[in-house]
């Protein structure tokens, strides 16, 4: 199934067509509204991501009427003023050095939680942060530090092309607390509590699966070193000397135990790799991309060539009634229902109709619910050509994000 999360979430503009619509979700009753200051590429970006996790969004800006086109018609775009009054969270996007140009949002601002999404220029930069400056400009307010660690770009083609990792930093436990209800209060997060603890311990139950692994081959190679093991050796020489057989080789045999060996050398490997990259040391090194890459496809590999490793070693034993003591089914066929019931839920994915729809929920797509882009009439375009998006029959239009950084201003 092609990777469809690590498409943009803006694409190429279709022909003869001025105006798109961007699936998303509608803002929710009850959510929060979320206020961000200033319009550049930051602000647009984050802008679009919020609307389409189903929140309401007001964008402040110094001339609305400039920037209307370029937000979503869900985003409201108006007077810095405006958006500070009516916000419940404000998202400062703008320059630090033009932090002071907010001053007179003081009153408006007072009581509320502001997300600074700055970065410094300089490292190891003397005297205050662009955060504790902010704090001090608005004493009345509770800042919070986040959300610079991910880039314009990265929230418009989708987390498998950047870090998935938001740190937050502020003295005010309530406001931080906020910012994150911002993740768990989206449609993509609403898991019970037992799903949530079953998908966050997933990676433990793999690391238990490469330890049983090793266990397994050193067990295995530990067999010749058995008197068990030696006194049957010893019986089959005898008997074979008794029959009078020259050559007991069996092609059928060999066949099976090279295969039953080299798949089961090829899980312990993908087994291995599952295992290194998922130490935090590691896992913090490569992006959600690559990471998402090893855990899953290889991960679905590891499986398969397990559950290959036991089917060798049964072989054409699983039809022989011998095996069958107490008409109880052997070992190696009662692992295989687990591995097999996995692999054929994954395979059921994989049918068209089924992979199609699953894509477009993963896009955010819900049903006669989209979001409209309309571009401006005049020429101001800030750095934008189109402004477009997905819909849902993958008619879809393109942007130009100019720079890719983050361009903070408004």
């Amino acid at each position: 199934m092609p990777d469809d999360m690590s498409r943009p979430l803006i694409r190429g503009r279709c022909e003869g067509r001025s105006s798109t619509h961007l699936e998303a979700a509608m803002s929710e009753p009850g959510a929060p509204v979320i206020g961000i200051l200033g319009t550049g590429d930051f602000s647009r970006s984050l802008a679009r991501r919020l609307v389409t996790s189903g929140y309401q969004v007001v964008v402040g800006s110094r001339v609305p009427k400039r920037s209307q086109g370029l937000f979503p018609e869900e985003a409201e775009v108006t007077s810095q003023m405006e958006a500070a009054s009516q916000a419940d969270l404000v998202f400062v996007a703008v320059f630090p050095e033009h932090h002071s140009t907010l001053v007179e949002l003081k009153p408006a601002l007072a009581g509320k939680t502001l997300v600074d999404v700055s970065n410094g220029l300089r490292i190891n930069q003397e005297g205050p942060s662009n955060a504790e400056q902010l704090a001090d400009l608005f004493p009345e307010s509770s800042v919070v530090k986040g959300f610079n660690t991910i880039s314009a770009w990265m929230l418009q083609v989708g987390p498998r092309d950047g870090s998935r990792q938001v740190f937050l930093c502020s003295d005010s436990q309530q406001a931080k607390s906020l910012v994150m209800q911002l993740w768990w209060g989206t449609k993509y997060n609403r898991f019970p509590n037992w799903l949530d603890r079953w998908l966050t311990r997933r990676k433990q139950f793999g690391l238990c699966s490469f330890l049983c692994a090793v266990l397994h081959a050193i067990y295995s190679l530990c067999l010749p070193m058995r008197k068990s093991a030696r006194f049957k050796l010893l019986d089959a020489a005898v008997k074979q000397v008794k029959d009078g057989l020259e050559n007991s080789w069996v092609d059928t045999e060999v066949w099976r135990m090279e295969l039953y060996l080299s798949v089961g050398i090829m899980a312990l490997g993908l087994l291995s790799l599952l295992a290194v990259t998922s130490l935090p040391s590691v896992a913090g090194t490569v992006n959600w991309r690559e990471f998402s890459f090893i855990q899953s496809t290889l991960g679905y590999c590891a499986l398969s060539m397990a559950t290959l490793h036991a089917v060798f070693y049964g072989w054409n034993r699983a039809f022989v009634p011998d095996h069958y003591r107490f008409y109880l089914p052997p070992t190696f066929l009662l692992v295989l229902i687990l591995p097999l019931t996995v692999l054929l839920g994954r395979l059921a994915l994989f049918v068209p109709c089924v992979a199609w729809q699953l894509r477009r929920i993963r896009r955010g797509w819900e049903k006669s619910k989209h979001i409209r882009f309309a571009l401006p009439d005049d020429e101001y375009h800030n750095g934008l050509e189109d402004v477009s998006n997905v819909n849902s029959q993958h008619k879809q239009t393109s942007i130009n994000a100019g720079r890719v950084g983050r361009a903070l201003t408004d």
